[in-house]
């Protein structure tokens, strides 16, 4: 979420999904509404099967589910539910405990979609961390290091993770490494820490891209844009309502992760906005900072430094 990106793209012919994406099965955090609501009906509209993973009732993601179904036309048993609370690493583990039990067949994964994603939160997670780190970077991180073994290419194309980073993280103090201020709570979206929880997605998938096989996996970082969604629902009414009038709805949001989840020859490891590649935080350039916050993100999760695959 965050900022507009600056750019001439509202003078462009919109790119439009194309590519079928039949059989391949997405994973979508954050789907039951919003921007990750219309990249699930994007992707079910291609052919994919696509799992909604969130921790809101199971109801909400029943309903979601009935509404991707009648918008595309897509079969309702290509569509499926898992719980996952990323403000949780605990809930993180079982959500992969929970897929590894899947049937051989259904747990092949062509593509992660990091959508879900917090304004800002009061206090710390049940793990310590402020609450923005926690649910927009480091279960995020620890998710796609634990499902990263089942994702697969197809048909010669490279798997894709896809992770909702914003704009905001152009405007940080650079990228956080110590604990100590990590684990102290927040100020929500107008303080530096929804932003460098943006910075630290840029730099986990720059970090994930070094270390991965372009030919088997690729992995991206976007910006939506200002969208009209539950992003907002913390802010006053006023403000929602103040959002709402100048902001893109979630389904114009939801294509560049789209644009990266479907199309060929993208560069791994870039920054999206636009459906195009974009300039990305100068603070990404300090190599050591990002290979700080790799190891220790790996100490946080449990995950191993080396080897991107779990044992």
């Amino acid at each position: 979420m965050g900022f507009p990106p600056i750019s001439s793209a509202a003078q462009k012919p919109q790119w439009v999904p194309r590519n079928e994406q039949t059989s391949r099965r997405f994973i979508v955090t954050g789907a039951n509404r919003g921007i990750g609501f219309a990249t699930a009906t994007g992707l079910a509209a291609l052919g994919a099967h696509v799992v909604l993973a969130g921790h809101e009732p199971s109801e909400s993601f029943s309903e979601a589910m009935d509404r991707i179904a009648m918008e595309t036309g897509c079969a309702r048993d290509s569509l499926s539910y898992m719980p996952l609370d990323l403000r949780s690493l605990d809930s993180v583990r079982q959500f992969a405990k929970s897929w590894q039990q899947r049937p051989e067949a259904e747990r092949a994964l062509f593509g992660l979609i990091n959508n879900a994603g917090i304004a800002g939160m009061p206090g710390v997670s049940p793990d310590g961390f402020e609450m923005c780190f926690q649910v927009n970077y480091l279960s995020m991180f620890l998710l796609t290091r634990l499902v990263l073994p089942y994702l697969h290419p197809v048909d010669g194309e490279p798997a894709r993770i896809v992770c909702v980073s914003s704009s905001a993280h152009l405007f940080t103090l650079g990228i956080p490494t110590d604990e100590k201020y990590l684990r102290q709570p927040g100020a929500g979206f107008f303080s530096l820490r929804y932003g460098e929880s943006k910075l630290c997605v840029n730099s986990f998938v720059r970090q994930l891209a070094k270390r991965l096989d372009s030919a088997q996996v690729q992995a991206f970082a976007v910006h939506p844009g200002s969208t009209a969604s539950g992003f907002w629902s913390s802010f006053p009414a006023w403000a929602q309502r103040c959002i709402a009038s100048v902001a893109q709805d979630p389904s114009a949001a939801a294509r560049t992760s789209l644009y990266c989840a479907t199309e060929s020859k993208l560069l791994s490891g870039g920054y999206y906005a636009g459906c195009e590649q974009a300039n990305a935080s100068f603070w990404l350039g300090s190599t050591e900072k990002s290979e700080q916050l790799w190891l220790k993100s790996c100490a946080w999760t449990g995950t191993s430094p080396n080897s991107i695959l779990p044992k």
